[in-house]
């Protein structure tokens, strides 16, 4: 069986883009998905790789989805026009609009 080679510093930076964003210490976030701290800045950093039960807790806790933490971008439903509106933007960007959008739906209630 062939396997695949991964980039790891790419899932990293991508973990800790979305750590960021959460404003999680390493700390935090190894609380919240069971893991060491070590293990998380391991990670960041492209030393480490993933399992399927970490990347699940990562996505819950960071509040992302597999895709963006494995390929940098967003799961994209061509048939909603938000995400049309969202196709330009980086991640990050996307992001950060979806936190604006919560907000403002917030303040409706």
């Amino acid at each position: 069986m062939k396997t695949q080679k991964y980039d790891y510093e790419f899932i990293g930076h991508n973990i800790k883009q979305a750590r960021s964003i959460k404003k999680y210490t390493q700390s935090a976030l190894a609380e919240k998905i069971g893991v060491g701290n070590k293990h998380v800045s391991d990670m960041e950093l492209g030393y480490a790789g993933i399992s399927v039960d970490v990347l699940i807790r990562l996505c819950e806790a960071l509040e992302v989805d597999s895709d963006y933490i494995l390929f940098g971008k967003m799961t994209v439903d061509r048939n909603n026009p938000f995400n049309k509106l969202l196709d330009n933007l980086s991640p990050q960007q996307a992001l950060q609009a979806q936190k604006l959008l919560e907000a403002y739906v917030k303040s409706l209630k």
